[in-house]
């Protein structure tokens, strides 16, 4: 146990959320899996959810540091987890390639 408790509660959430998220990916790309070779005509469609609850497990973190941050009114982390949100979110959306082609 470290000196702040406070980080060992966030670390103990992360964990939990990233662990859900791992389990979720797993047994939905597992279930996909089954299906393709069931020659399931959705099976496509199941793979590729389990593949974005996988990219999605990284920006669940920093969303989960961002609200600890708020909730615990730490405004350094809160304003870097918020820029790197924002950045995420924006990449998501694909704001970037559409700035980088009117180049």
């Amino acid at each position: 146990m470290s000196a702040h408790p406070d980080f060992d509660r966030l670390e103990r959430l992360i964990t939990t959320v990233m662990r859900a998220g791992v389990a979720l990916s797993s047994s939905t790309l597992l279930a996909g899996l089954v299906l393709t070779l069931a020659g399931a005509p959705i099976a496509n469609a199941v793979l590729n959810a389990g593949l974005i609850v996988l990219m999605l497990i990284p920006a669940t973190r920093i969303v989960v540091s961002l609200a600890d941050a708020v909730i615990r009114k730490d405004s350094l982390l809160g304003f870097a987890t918020l820029f790197v949100t924002i950045l995420l979110t924006l990449q998501i959306l694909g704001v970037f390639d559409r700035l980088l082609q009117q180049s």
